[in-house]
């Protein structure tokens, strides 16, 4: 009896301790925004200001894939006369793949 006396009394005190702490306890969100500053944002070029882009760059690499059997997408970039250079690699070999912006045809 008097061992399980003592066990609550040891209990209470630590609650009377504890609570306070827990009270003002506030949850870390500094770790999202370092990770925001971190990571650059993604930055996708508007297509509507280039008259003469009509495919999408998913649709640029389809075709330059279609020429590189077994390659895999590393890298597409729109160029300023609106092509798209696509970056693959098969087999550690590093190939650009330049498609036409307008109708998709390979250069």
């Amino acid at each position: 009896m008097l061992r399980s006396l003592k066990f609550v009394a040891i209990a209470l005190a630590t609650l009377l301790v504890v609570e306070p702490a827990i009270a003002q306890y506030q949850p870390n969100n500094r770790a999202p925004t370092i990770l925001r500053k971190l990571v650059p944002p993604v930055v996708k070029p508007n297509l509507s200001l280039l008259p003469n882009v009509r495919i999408k760059p998913s649709q640029a690499a389809a075709i330059a894939q279609a020429q590189v059997p077994y390659s895999k997408v590393v890298k597409v970039k729109l160029l300023p006369r609106g092509d798209y250079a696509v970056t693959l690699v098969a087999d550690g070999n590093v190939t650009r793949v330049i498609v036409d912006g307008q109708d998709g045809s390979v250069n």
